[in-house]
């Protein structure tokens, strides 16, 4: 079944890593942007009224930027508009200097269920290096919130690669984050993209990551520590509680239909993709006058879909399932992707099992290499 995401763009500050589309909150557009936001609802709403949801996503930026109310109202508006299955799976990301125990407790009474929350490193000079405002106080304080309040099920964001950051600096967040109890946790390495302060300080040669070597142990420790304690490695950056698997997040590693809803936002429906205007001022103006505002809009092709099948697909551990595939396109995957297979498999990149293709060991390090090949 789909998804439904949320793009809120407000931010308390600007990391030096950070290239999402967000802007700093301002009180006054954010309430206007809102509005915008339930204009957006309302049509789609209008467009899909006989379609029930598996789950929604709050993303951004940082959605609890927002008021208790605003939060409260925004959440109102999708479960009146939307139908969901009885037992939807309901996130929002957070960061943990903007949560409180009254905050926590409007998620959760407005059908909250799971929160991603960006916790990032357990060293507080790490936090400040990379600009967050939150210290490690406030990512256990945020978690006894949760916890109070019933929120059982939440993931925490960690970072590996980052400047000045230690293979023991590493080890310490995995262990500090495991005394939190989470039920997920996405662990990610640090890239460096253009027009950000990192960007600009590595180009001034001001920068200073660990070298490949520590951040592949870096990346190895993560995989044996986590399935020591008991986490399922089952996509290349995320490990999870037996049951625990981001559902709305997998519905993108699947190629699955999901809305986008808000400036920036990116959405996939009957085999159309649409990217929503990055330009907040326009978002707000044009769904004043309850019109859609796509900077991308387009039917993709068998073959594109295809190729972004085994793209993301080949991101899960499991893999891409033959079988599926077959079903899902009318093609042998082999009859498509032959050369590829074979060129793949020879590098010792990928491999079969029990009719998956997935990736091996080593093609989890060169991801980027592997999926590239699909690219027709």
């Amino acid at each position: 079944m789909p998804g439904i995401y949320v793009h809120i763009p407000f931010c308390v500050a600007k990391c030096g890593y950070c290239d999402f589309h967000s802007i700093i909150a301002d009180e006054e557009i954010v309430g206007i942007y809102i509005n915008a936001c339930f204009k957006e609802l309302e049509y789609w709403a209008h467009e899909l009224s006989n379609i029930k949801f598996d789950t929604l996503f709050i993303g951004g930026g940082t959605p609890t930027v927002l008021s208790q109310r605003q939060l409260a109202g925004l959440l109102e508006q999708i479960f009146t508009k939307f139908t969901f299955v009885d037992s939807p799976e309901c996130s929002i990301e957070s960061n943990p200097k903007t949560l409180d125990y009254k905050k926590v407790k409007v998620l959760k009474d407005s059908g909250i269920n799971r929160v991603s929350l960006g916790a990032q490193a357990f060293q507080n000079n790490l936090l400040e290096g990379m600009g967050r405002v939150h210290n490690v106080a406030a990512i256990y304080e945020s978690v006894d919130f949760l916890q109070r309040v019933g929120i059982d099920n939440y993931n925490l964001d960690l970072m590996y690669g980052l400047p000045q950051q230690l293979q023991l600096d590493w080890e310490d967040s995995l262990a500090q984050a495991l005394k939190l109890e989470p039920t997920h946790l996405s662990c990610y390495s640090l890239i460096v993209e253009e027009d950000t302060p990192f960007f600009q300080a590595q180009q001034q040669g001001m920068l200073h990551l660990p070298d490949e070597e520590d951040e592949l142990s870096m990346f190895t420790h993560t995989h044996e520590y986590l399935k020591a304690q008991g986490f399922h490695h089952y996509e290349i950056s995320n490990f999870a509680r037996p049951d625990k698997e981001s559902r709305h997040n997998t519905l993108y590693w699947l190629n699955q239909s999901y809305l986008g809803i808000g400036s920036g936002a990116h959405g996939f429906w009957g085999n159309v993709r649409y990217a929503n205007t990055l330009d907040i001022k326009k978002y707000i103006d044009d769904w004043s006058h309850c019109k859609p505002t796509w900077d991308l809009r387009e039917r993709i092709t068998a073959d594109q879909l295809m190729d972004e099948t085994m793209m993301v697909g080949l991101r899960l551990l499991t893999g891409v399932n033959k079988a599926n595939f077959s079903k899902r396109f009318g093609h042998a995957l082999e009859d498509i992707y032959g050369t590829q297979l074979r060129d793949l498999t020879a590098r010792e990149l990928i491999e079969e099992v029990d009719g998956f293709i997935r990736l091996t060991q080593a093609g989890l390090y060169l991801g980027n290499l592997v999926f590239s090949a699909f690219i027709r």
